[in-house]
This record gives structure tokens, C-alpha cells and sequence, in this order.
């Protein structure tokens, strides 16, 4: 297996995993694709960013609020922004987008291109062992905060009254997993509370499963899937 197959699969199994669960109206294939390639160039705005701050010293320390402000500000918040402005101004405009569970669809691909082009960097980077464990860590959380922040973008679309309240909370929360993510990976002054990274892995994918689970079971065209089923 070579690594640049390596590092793109898990992306690309957990894109097939989405789009399975858009079963009563799948979004057009198109759209994915370019959702997906939206969240691929996601990584230059956010690497811009992170590049900006670095050069005010921000950075991983032995300081933990330090490392603190850059894993939730600097490192969580530029990536998920990124990610955010490509699912609001391409994703969220598409007449195709007609229920709140495709907001969890297109923010899923949009977080893959994301995460498939920092895969392959870090893959090609350090090798075969890392492209195995990002395959269970990074990978999936990019997909969960994915999750997450499109849950509430899915929201934010149906109920114009509280559009911009949900569309921040979509921001926040999925900043806010992936910024306690980051700090238990990156803090240096506590080795044991490294284990707590998994704790958030595991609470992220739980959030993203249930949201899955909500959104699926309220669809519209479930409904009326159901009711063409009868009328036979």
C-alpha cells in the first residue's frame, strides 16, 4: 500500500459512510465532489492563519495557557473557521440543500478534503505508522467536528429566525471539540492527561452519531418516501 493511498483512505471510507446515511435524498455526487475539494483548499486560509499567529510567538509551550490558547484559538478555531466559510458560502447556497440533515452531509465532505490533504502531508511526512494512527484518531475527529458544526448549519437553514445563532453554535462547538482535542495532544505538562485525547474522540463521534441519528430520523422525504410506499 503506498502511502499516499494510505493516507487518503480513511477519508474516503468515512465519505462513503456519510453518503449511505443520505438515503431518502442523496445530494448529487457533483456537489460532494466539490464540497469535498472546497474543504482541500480549506487547509491554505487556515495554514495562512496559523502561520500569522505563529509568527507572534504562538506556538505549543510549557505554559499550558499557552498551549491552551494556541490549540483552541489558534489551531482549532483558523481550521474550523476555514471549514465554516467554505460550507456557508458554497455549500449552503445549493437549491439541492432542501433539509437539515444535508447540512451534516456537506459539512462531512467539506471536513474530509480537510482532513485528506493534512493527511497526506503528515503521512508522507513521518511515515507508514503515523498514516495508521491518524487513521483512527485524526481522520475521525476532523469528520466528527464535521458533524457537529453541520448539524447546527443544518438547523440554522430551516429556521431563519435563529439563523444566526445556530450557525455560531455550529462554529463554536465544533472549534471548541477540536481545540480539546488539540490541548491534550499538544500539552507537555501533564503526560498522563494525554489518554484524555481518546475522551474527546469518543465524546465527538458520539455527539456526531447521535446528530446523524436525529437529523436521518426527521427527514422529510423519509416521510414521504413512506407515504409513496403506501399509495403501491
Amino acid at each position: 500500500m503506498s502511502l499516499l493511498a494510505l493516507a487518503l483512505a480513511p477519508a474516503i471510507y468515512l465519505a462513503i459512510v456519510i453518503y449511505g446515511h443520505d438515503k431518502y435524498s442523496p445530494e448529487p455526487k457533483r456537489i460532494l465532489l466539490v464540497a469535498f475539494l472546497w474543504g482541500c483548499f480549506s487547509v491554505v486560509p487556515a495554514l495562512a492563519l496559523e502561520t500569522w499567529a505563529a509568527s507572534f510567538g504562538h506556538g505549543i509551550s510549557t505554559n499550558i495557557f499557552k498551549t491552551a490558547f494556541y490549540a483552541f484559538v489558534v489551531v482549532a478555531f483558523s481550521e474550523e473557521l476555514s471549514k465554516f466559510l467554505m460550507l456557508r458560502f458554497h455549500a449552503y447556497r445549493q437549491p439541492e440543500f432542501n433539509e437539515p440533515f444535508d447540512g451534516i452531509v456537506y459539512a462531512a465532505f467539506v471536513a474530509l478534503g480537510f482532513a485528506a490533504v493534512e493527511n497526506i502531508a503528515y503521512v508522507l511526512m513521518h511515515g507508514f505508522g503515523t498514516g495508521i494512527l491518524r487513521m483512527f484518531t485524526a481522520v475521525p475527529a476532523h469528520f466528527s467536528f464535521g458533524v457537529i458544526m453541520g448539524y447546527y448549519v443544518g438547523k440554522a437553514k430551516f429556521h431563519p429566525e435563529k439563523k444566526n445563532v445556530l450557525l455560531l453554535q455550529g462554529l463554536l462547538y465544533a472549534t471548541f471539540m477540536h481545540g480539546a482535542y488539540d490541548f491534550f495532544v499538544m500539552q507537555q505538562n501533564f503526560p498522563s492527561l494525554s489518554i484524555l485525547t481518546f475522551g474527546v474522540l469518543i465524546m465527538s463521534w458520539r455527539i456526531s452519531k447521535n446528530s446523524i441519528a436525529e437529523l436521518k430520523s426527521d427527514s422529510k422525504f423519509r416521510f414521504h418516501n413512506r407515504a409513496n410506499e403506501n399509495t403501491w
